[in-house]
């Protein structure tokens, strides 16, 4: 998906603090690592590896298993008690298990964690009823020392695919449905997978480089090496790795560099892109850039308007957080009346809560400038 692409390419060149009123579809929880630890430069186990079955000290829960069986498919995933995200995919983890259990399926369930620490956390009645597949715990981390170190992988929670003993698929469990449907229906096409993940590893090698790169160009106010780097970093990206860049190039270009021509010729580029795929995350995202960024010198609001008209066409307008970009977007460019309308349809398609509570702040906001000409 192309959003995700994106996702880890926004906050490298963000100056506003505000958030765009999107929910990231995925989100990993870094693990800190040993400090003596040698950075590793290339991962040894992808899609494609062998896969060796985990020492795994306790399992807590569910069958305990010595080796991965012929013909089986085994998602082995890594997860923690304090990890927010991790706790909040399990019941996801338990429909998949149901799912698939009688095409072979089985789900690990592995923490690091101390065997005491980990089955407190399973006497709890709400973690019990939601984990319905194996759960385990191997503090001695043998079994992240088997897959998470040789893969580059840094956050949890995290998944491996496993069929016949070989890797299938890595990366976060809340994206991997598509990949595991194939996987058990045996149409899984492990070697495009293989360049997927390691174009990922590539890019956020790359994303390292440009951090460290961002960070002299703030200081003297050159980007000209920066936005060379992510040209070139373009040209040798995946397709949605080379949105990422060119996303990270458009918000320079129209931000701390100051060329707007450039950059939003550019930005034309990814809305067509955007549009062809589909993706109305990524319209919003880059309307609401546009939008929220109070320190761009001449921000084209016309731009984040026509971006968020066709993510608001995409979803049909039943999205409340892109009726709300929308409605900002018309509110920008002075057309009040339809931002009021745009954001009570905003307010309406959106669930109770702390995001329709904010959206109505806005509306409140909007009425009560629209009377005195302030358009904000």
């Amino acid at each position: 998906m192309l959003t995700l692409a994106l996702a880890a390419t926004l906050a490298l060149v963000q100056d506003s603090n505000k958030s765009a009123p999107t929910v990231p579809a995925a989100k990993i929880v870094p693990v800190a690592a040993s400090a003596q630890a040698p950075q590793m430069e290339e991962p040894t186990l992808a899609p494609g590896s062998p896969a060796v079955f985990p020492a795994i000290e306790h399992t807590i829960k569910g069958d305990a298993l010595t080796a991965f069986a012929p013909g089986k498919v085994y998602v082995v995933e890594f997860w923690a008690t304090w990890c927010g995200p991790c706790k909040a995919g399990m019941p996801h983890l338990s429909d998949l298990q149901k799912e698939y259990k009688d095409k072979g399926l089985t789900v690990l369930g592995i923490s690091d964690e101390p065997l005491a620490t980990v089955e407190a956390f399973l006497a709890k009645p709400e973690w019990a009823a939601k984990t319905q597949y194996t759960v385990c715990t191997d503090p001695d981390r043998s079994a992240h020392d088997a897959y998470m170190k040789p893969a580059m992988q840094n956050g949890i929670p995290c998944a491996f695919i496993v069929k016949d003993s070989v890797v299938q698929w890595i990366g976060h469990p809340a994206q991997m449905d598509t990949a595991l449907a194939q996987v058990v229906d045996g149409t899984f096409n492990v070697a495009a997978a293989k360049d997927q993940f390691l174009g990922t590893i590539a890019s956020k090698k790359v994303t390292r480089r440009l951090g460290s790169m961002m960070r002299d160009a703030k200081t003297s106010g050159n980007y000209d090496e920066v936005l060379k780097a992510l040209d070139e970093a373009t040209a040798k990206a995946t397709a949605d790795g080379a949105l990422g860049f060119k996303m990270q190039s458009f918000q320079i270009l129209v931000g701390p560099a100051n060329q707007q021509a450039r950059g939003y010729a550019l930005g034309k580029e990814l809305v067509a892109s955007f549009t062809a795929a589909k993706d109305s995350m990524g319209l919003n995202g880059i309307a609401w850039y546009v939008i929220d960024n109070a320190t761009l010198t001449n921000p084209d609001y016309g731009f984040a308007l026509a971006a968020a008209k066709e993510a608001n066409s995409i979803t049909q307008g039943k999205d409340g957080a892109i009726l709300d970009t929308l409605a900002a977007a018309y509110w920008k460019t002075g057309d009040k009346v339809t931002a009021i309308k745009t954001q009570e349809e905003a307010i309406a398609a959106t669930e109770a809560g702390p995001m329709r509570d904010q959206m109505q702040k806005v509306l409140e906001t909007y009425k009560g400038t629209a009377g005195n000409g302030k358009v904000g």
